[in-house]
């Protein structure tokens, strides 16, 4: 794992405790159980606040796993633009 993956791994594991080292890369909203709308906010704000940035709660549809997260927070998928 890179400094950024490593990074939102600790988000993760602060919104979802249970989950382990290994899982973390594979997880996904369908995957972790107690992954809902409110597990969903609260790991934006985990994020947003690790990495000193601003996500669009309507780029939150997209952010449905720790890889879309990684794309998004390393540029290479681009905001959902109003």
């Amino acid at each position: 794992m890179n400094d950024l993956q490593m990074r939102l791994a600790k988000c993760f594991t602060a919104v979802f405790p249970k989950l382990t080292a290994s899982e973390i890369p594979g997880a996904t909203m369908a995957s972790i159980e107690g992954w809902d709308s409110l597990a969903t906010v609260t790991l934006m704000t985990v994020v947003e606040e690790e990495f000193g940035t601003t996500i669009d709660p309507e780029e939150l549809e997209q952010l449905q796993s720790f890889d879309a997260y990684v794309r998004r927070l390393s540029g290479e998928s681009e905001p959902i633009a109003n």
